[in-house]
């Protein structure tokens, strides 16, 4: 694995690259700024690296979620500001599957599951069905919520200036192969699905420069 510099920088010396002189080790994986980064780019590891901190921030409230002394409205409140920011967690740069998607939901459901409760019907307890969870919630899903942020940051990273290094890696198709077989979807590839599924995938980026317009595209993606 050779990191960075040009081929006369870079000396391989085991697991241990030295550029310029510093000695630095190669890892399969680390965590930079909070996110997990892997040597595959396997995002799933960071979503469910996310959902067990999530879960901690679930357990240590799960008294006062269950508390029939507090609304369910409260409840949510504290769904949204203090466990569901846990887990999206820098998810505007996630590249996420069908199964990392589900994973969200059904973690979304067992924290709306324990404010609302179940329902008794005839003398019998139930669990409440997703869509009633769905109605009882009224706000968007937690899949909806990543998605959205993931347009948001494309529209900011697509008003950056073109020197902006973060600018430069979006606009730039990289050189090389990719592996064969099924290729994993990239990230700009899910931004454009998801403006496709509303109709506002042509024109994108051009779209994305007027700021009112934008907010107006991620409020409906939201909705």
């Amino acid at each position: 694995m050779l990191v960075g510099g040009t081929e006369n920088d870079r000396i391989r010396l085991g697991s241990n690259v030295t550029i310029d002189g510093d000695t630095f080790e190669v890892v399969e994986e680390f965590v930079y700024l909070g996110s997990l980064l892997t040597a595959d780019n396997n995002v799933s590891r960071e979503i469910r690296r996310r959902i067990i901190s999530g879960s901690r921030a679930y357990y240590g409230l799960q008294k006062k979620l269950r508390s029939k002394k507090i609304h369910p409205r409260t409840k949510c409140t504290m769904y949204k500001t203090l466990i569901r920011p846990v887990i999206l967690y820098g998810h505007e740069t996630w590249t996420m599957l069908e199964e990392d998607l589900q994973a969200l939901g059904v973690f979304e459901r067992r924290v709306l599951r324990t404010i609302f409760g179940g329902v008794q019907e005839n003398g019998v307890w139930r669990r409440r069905m997703n869509h009633e969870l769905a109605a009882l919630y009224g706000e968007p899903s937690i899949q909806k919520v990543a998605k959205a942020g993931r347009i948001r940051w494309a529209g900011h990273v697509a008003r950056m200036p073109d020197n902006n290094p973060a600018k430069l890696v979006f606009a730039t198709d990289p050189v090389g192969t990719r592996r064969r077989g099924a290729q994993r979807a990239r990230w700009a590839d899910q931004v454009e699905r998801d403006l496709a599924s509303i109709g506002r995938d042509r024109g994108w980026r051009a779209a994305a420069t007027n700021r009112v317009l934008w907010r107006t595209i991620v409020d409906y993606v939201l909705s």
